[in-house]
């Protein structure tokens, strides 16, 4: 009581749609006060990890189908969430999408979309997607029993409490060896797992948690497996007819043999006692079984529906309490039958990564609870991670509500990273408003979530770039905002409160970095604006809230042993203090701040809380701040400027700009991002600095400026902001190859453009400023890897330029053998420039393309 009176594997990526244009910063909009229940005594009742919405599924919820105005913005939501900016409304059951003018859709994911085993998924048996370890990415296949224990009590002791469910056995269980060899036998258990895996999972199931499993099901190794399972393999007299990473021999799809072995196999792994399933290789599987059709019992053309049998038969043996993830690419012929599938290729440790799984997220989200639950990989913290990656990584999971599988040996992480893992388990019920796979790697990322009658925003600002800073800034009424609220803001990972502000907030953000802020839309009144316990700020852990005046009563959830805070932010120019607050016998700590106030308790159990919190109005410290100066404007893009004025040596809390006379938003920092602008149009920016009341300097300082005089005669394409950009496979490189490494073709070295992957298109608007384009065109030397049988090189494509629709160029096929190939063409005109790569006609293995020295040149003044 504080106060007077008490108050009571190995990688095989998937084509992708993606773009990579430069860490993370995150914001949480909330705009009501909260209903709930006072109280002060500590329940006995145990808190729930999760909770999925309260609407039976599958119902109507709203979406958008294509781009809104600002095509950088990637929205989700969480809870009974209405927004106009939705384009309409999809019902799953019906597969239909009824526009705000009317206008309905049939079969949208079917037809639209090219989903077409379209249903909606079935959340009856896992409400939630599956939170928990995969052993993988730390041990490969170097796994052994004691390894897997060690991590589960680990969990069972430090994260189970935070929603930790499962624990999935990766690959090096099975058989002997390494790699595809000999080691896609199902029915050999390794010495490392002695005395077997039935026991292994009892372990597991003993200490509260679910055993998972990794195989490739439909592939064998052992002849002898095979022998004794006459007709159930694709053969040519005694021979295989299908040797891949999946094995030496694959499943016959149209026998009863076929079928026979696997469910076989699935009843002998769940009487094992495990309940979670990874089936990986699925699209080799689809692939193959289109080219085996000769060799099959029952030879067949409609290929998607003996794949669909075979996943049938697994999901008849292992029951709809066990979970079955697909995996390796996107196997789309298992909706419906799968509860969830990874969505890309495997992360590494290291930022790229983290680059794969937004890849994943980008490319598949629209399918993320609705049609399965998707998988974009492993979240993983430790180092050479930096503290930001990580939270950028973490924050990725957190905001999307996607599979969340850590990969770490998680007994060696540090307590910074374990706090890290612990706000964003468990995985919440988080699904798109927008249902299409997005063209580009956007950097907002829109949160809108519903809860207790609270309706608020959690947005993340990305910056991708591993080397330079990005400014971005956040657009308050793309977010639905009006350009009158005033709107909160607080750090949530740095647990600071940084102020109220109008119309949007510039934030300069670090190269791979997160910051997760908290923006509520004030009421005029002392505010809850976050809880600590998960990313989602109240979600999970807030039951019930009332407020009247300055007293608080409310209710939480919380975790032995787990400190929780609840922070408070006042109004603007207004100041307050703790002066009571109670959770029962609890002690309770308050840090009186001006603007905001912090309350943390820690109970030694698991439970449901009561505590009250009331407020006595306390002191207010104002500083007049001075006008800025040293004002300078430069050209970002060919629509944009930065503003940049001097450092002030007297305090301020920041600055406010002004574009024409009209309030343009807030900046913490002496950098402010002007978008949207007319190359040909006048502009006067001005700048005022504020103080956190609002209070701003009695002058500014301006600038009378034009962007087209600002612009360079000659700029590269990595410079610009393309519309869109999609690419076959990887993320497109911006002064790098498709790898992330410098651009090389023929053993020349460049610094600048664009490295990309067939098949490609990537679109900017020019607006008929520049006179020509130029670059060095030819595949990326990194793609020397291999030597097929006539000899040649991997890798043929095609390099074209279009500009307004109309092909200006084309290279005819290149390989390695055609070299560095130089490109001038003239664009006078041109308002839309395309470049645009595509395979040679042969598939797009190792089609890594490279843009390099792309420029615009000869501006036209």
């Amino acid at each position: 009581m504080i106060g007077g009176s008490a108050m009571n594997k190995p990688v095989h990526p998937i084509k992708s749609t993606i773009l990579r244009l430069g860490g993370v910063f995150l914001f949480a909009l909330t705009a009501a006060a909260f209903p709930g229940n006072g109280g002060g005594r500590l329940s006995e009742k145990a808190p729930h990890a999760a909770k999925p919405a309260t609407e039976k599924w599958p119902h109507p919820f709203p979406c958008r189908i294509h781009e809104g105005a600002n095509r950088d913005l990637f929205i989700m939501t969480l809870g009974d969430v209405k927004t106009s900016l939705a384009d309409g409304v999809f019902d799953p059951a019906k597969d239909q999408v009824t526009l705000n003018d009317g206008t309905v859709i049939m079969n949208y994911y079917r037809d639209s979309l090219g989903i077409k085993f379209f249903k909606p998924i079935d959340k009856s048996e896992f409400p939630l997607p599956p939170s928990g370890w995969c052993s993988w990415y730390y041990y490969y296949q170097e796994i052994n029993a004691k390894e897997i224990e060690r991590n589960a009590e680990w969990i069972a002791h430090n994260l189970k409490g935070y929603g930790a469910d499962y624990v999935q056995i990766d690959d090096g269980w099975q058989g002997k060896g390494h790699g595809s060899g000999d080691n896609r036998d199902w029915t050999t258990v390794n010495g490392r797992f002695a005395p077997g895996m039935d026991k292994l999972a009892a372990y597991i199931k003993s200490l509260g948690l679910k055993p998972g499993l990794w195989l490739a099901p439909h592939g064998q190794s052992n002849p002898k497996v095979v022998a004794d399972n006459p007709g159930a393999f694709l053969m040519n007299s005694d021979t295989s007819v299908s040797r891949t990473w999946e094995g030496e021999y694959l499943v016959d799809p149209s026998s009863k043999a076929g079928l026979g072995y696997l469910r076989n196999l699935f009843t002998t792994l769940k009487g094992w006692g495990y309940d979670y399933f990874k089936i990986d290789g699925q699209p080799i599987v689809i692939d193959e079984y289109a080219l085996r059709k000769a060799y099959m019992e029952h030879p067949s053309d409609n290929t998607d529906s003996l794949y669909r049998a075979t996943i049938e038969t697994v999901r008849n043996a292992v029951g709809e309490k066990r979970y079955l993830l697909g995996c390796w690419g996107i196997p789309l012929d298992g909706v419906g039958i799968m509860n969830g599938s990874r969505t890309g290729g495997d992360v590494e440790l290291g930022w790229s990564g983290f680059m794969t799984s937004l890849e994943a997220t980008m490319h598949q989200y629209f399918l993320h609870n609705v049609a399965w639950y998707c998988d974009p990989d492993v979240m993983l913290l430790r180092y050479p991670l930096t503290l930001d990656q990580a939270r950028a990584w973490a924050t990725l999971q957190g905001l999307t509500g996607e599979a969340l599988m850590s990969s770490d040996r998680l007994p060696d992480l540090p307590a910074d990273r374990v706090e890290i893992l612990k706000s964003v388990f468990p995985a919440q019920d988080i699904r798109p408003l927008d249902l299409y796979p997005s063209k580009t790697m956007k950097h907002i990322w829109d949160l809108k979530i519903s809860h207790l009658g609270r309706d608020y925003d959690v947005v993340g600002l990305f910056n991708f770039d591993m080397d330079k800073s990005k400014t971005l800034f956040l657009k308050l009424k793309d977010l639905c905002y009006d350009d009158t609220s005033l709107v909160q803001v607080f750090d949530f990972w740095n647990k600071e409160y940084l102020g109220a502000w109008r119309k949007g907030m510039a934030v300069t953000i670090p190269p791979t970095s997160v910051r997760v802020l908290t923006l509520l839309k004030s009421n005029g009144h002392i505010q809850l604006i976050s809880t600590n316990r998960h990313i989602t700020q109240g979600y999970p852990d807030l039951i019930s809230l009332e407020s009247s005046g300055n007293e608080f009563h409310g209710k939480s959830k919380v975790i032995a042993g787990a400190p929780y805070s609840l922070y408070f932010a006042f109004p603007r120019g207004e100041n307050f203090k703790v002066g009571a607050a109670t959770v029962g016998e609890l002690r309770v700590k308050a840090d009186n701040h001006q603007g905001w106030a912090r309350v943390e308790f820690t109970s030694p159990k698991s439970t449901e809380v009561n505590w009250e919190v009331s407020f006595t109005p306390a002191d207010y410290y104002h500083y007049p701040v001075s006008t800025p100066y040293g004002l300078s404007v430069v050209a970002k893009g060919l629509d944009g400027a930065e503003v940049h004025w001097s450092d002030q040596y007297n305090l301020n809390m920041g600055c406010e700009v002004y574009l024409n006379g009209d309030l343009a938003g807030y900046t913490p920092t002496n950098i402010f991002p002007l978008t949207g602008l007319n190359p040909d149009s006048s502009y006067e920016v001005s700048v005022k600095s504020v103080w956190e009341d609002g209070r701003e300097s009695n002058d500014a300082v301006s600038q009378l400026f034009k962007l087209k005089s600002l612009l360079p005669d000659n700029i590269y394409s990595s410079e610009l902001h393309p519309v869109y950009a999609t690419i076959g496979w990887g993320t497109l490189g911006v002064d790098r190859s498709v790898m992330g490494s410098k651009m090389s073709i023929d053993g020349g070295i460049y610094e600048h453009g664009l490295g990309t992957h067939a098949n490609s298109d990537i679109l900017f608007n020019v607006d008929d400023l520049y006179a020509r384009f130029t670059a060095v065109v030819g595949l990326d030397d990194n793609s020397k890897s291999r030597v097929v049988d006539n000899g040649s090189k991997d890798g043929s494509v095609v390099f074209f330029v279009y500009g307004d629709g109309h092909e200006l160029w084309h290279s005819g096929v290149m390989t390695h053998a055609s070299g560095a190939t130089p490109v001038s063409i003239d664009i006078k005109g041109v308002k839309h420039l395309l470049l645009k790569v595509t395979d040679a006609g042969d598939g797009i293995a190792y089609d890594h393309a490279d843009w390099a020295n792309a420029r615009l040149e000869n501006l036209s003044r």
